[in-house]
């Protein structure tokens, strides 16, 4: 019975227009989404040099001539020529174009340097001139990558394995979310219109909410995987599909690491199906209490939203930080973590937040259901013989 139940859902779903409208709404985003990016003046890494040329040029003019005759002043001018030194190297590795090794290794101990600097307090060096310290960190994460994988700095950067992973994370967060709760806002419509036939079916409660959660998350990761896909297609027959090893930084233990754009797309992935499972969860707790639709979208929106809400009228949220999980893109940035102040909130972090959470929902559904069955057996009045 719980196999008939699961294709009698599946028919329901399946006849939904609204779902597949909202899919095809989130598979026309990345190639809708390209016509913007494509138009884009991204920075060329040689015009990146330049400017962090000029940025130590001008540190040089600007540094104040009382701190050059002290003796931390005469280290500092050191560590200063020092990584101009080093500009050279990077700026005449690019030139050649034929061995990035030597960019490479002339770009990790620039930055080594860069560190040190921070570490000194970077005195006399006016704020506008110093390059911060998560930069630094990225940028050492992408040269250790491309050296370990021996791939070249320069690429393409509107090929598909370049586009798709400054593309996902748009529709991480509230974007995701209402695509979510919308696609499963008529879980329990048939079951209100119709109880005779659902409750025909002799399965439990949780079986059937199990079933129903089931089917639209399977429904919401393959509308999510045909977007990438035919995104991921479209961009390439313009431009090509690029190289999959290409490097994505992700936020890890208070630091950067470069994961290939697979690694990448198959952590955003886990990460949406957890997220989703626990919206279509709460959405069911939630309606089953309200039995209201709308209250229980903007209900949801809320509680999903209140960490920002309350961080803009500047109240403290810090203890509401495992809401903002929901937005996986930022936690693998690293935004999430910076703005939250928490170093340990990485995706490692979400994860075991969104198990946990999904775990709590599915709980208290079960709790609140044999609740519900113990009152209903005790406000049965007793049958006199």
């Amino acid at each position: 019975m719980f196999w008939k139940y699961l294709l009698f859902e599946t028919k329901l779903l399946l006849l939904n227009k609204k779902n597949w409208l909202l899919g095809i709404a989130l598979i026309l985003f990345f190639p809708l989404y390209y016509s913007y990016y494509s138009q884009l003046d991204l920075v060329d890494v040689r015009d990146e040099m330049d400017e962090e040329v000029d940025k130590l040029h001008k540190a040089f003019d600007k540094f104040p001539g009382s701190v050059w005759q002290t003796e931390e002043g005469k280290e500092i001018r050191g560590i200063l020529i020092q990584q101009s030194s080093l500009l050279s190297q990077q700026r005449y590795a690019l030139w050649k174009d034929d061995d990035f090794h030597e960019f490479f290794d002339a770009g990790l101990e620039l930055n080594e340097l860069r560190l040190e600097m921070h570490r000194r307090g970077n005195k006399g060096i006016q704020k506008e001139y110093i390059i911060p310290v998560d930069e630094i960190l990225k940028e050492n994460a992408l040269y250790r990558y491309h050296k370990e994988h021996e791939l070249p700095f320069i690429q393409n950067q509107f090929k598909a394995s370049n586009y798709i992973p400054a593309a996902l994370p748009l529709i991480s967060g509230v974007m995701f979310c209402l695509f979510v709760l919308l696609a499963g806002s008529t879980m329990l419509v048939n079951d209100q219109q119709h109880p005779s036939v659902v409750y025909g079916f002799p399965i439990s409660f949780m079986q059937k909410a199990a079933n129903k959660v089931g089917v639209h998350l399977v429904q919401v990761m393959f509308f999510l995987s045909a977007s990438i896909l035919i995104g991921g297609y479209y961009v390439s027959r313009k431009t090509g599909w690029g190289d999959f090893r290409t490097p994505v930084v992700i936020y890890q233990n208070a630091d950067y690491i470069a994961v290939s754009m697979l690694r990448y797309l198959l952590l955003m992935s886990i990460a949406f199906g957890l997220i989703a499972l626990l919206l279509l969860f709460a959405f069911l707790l939630i309606n089953i209490v309200t039995k209201n639709l709308y209250a229980t979208i903007l209900i949801l929106l809320f509680v999903l939203l209140s960490p920002q809400l309350l961080l803009v009228a500047g109240v403290e949220t810090n203890w509401l930080y495992p809401l903002e999980i929901i937005d996986i893109g930022a936690v693998l940035s690293g935004e999430a973590a910076k703005e939250f102040g928490i170093e340990k909130l990485d995706f490692k972090h979400a994860f075991s937040w969104l198990v946990v959470l999904n775990l709590i929902i599915i709980s208290v559904l079960y709790g609140r259901n044999k609740l519900a069955q113990i009152q209903k057996v005790e406000t049965v009045p007793i049958k006199s013989s």
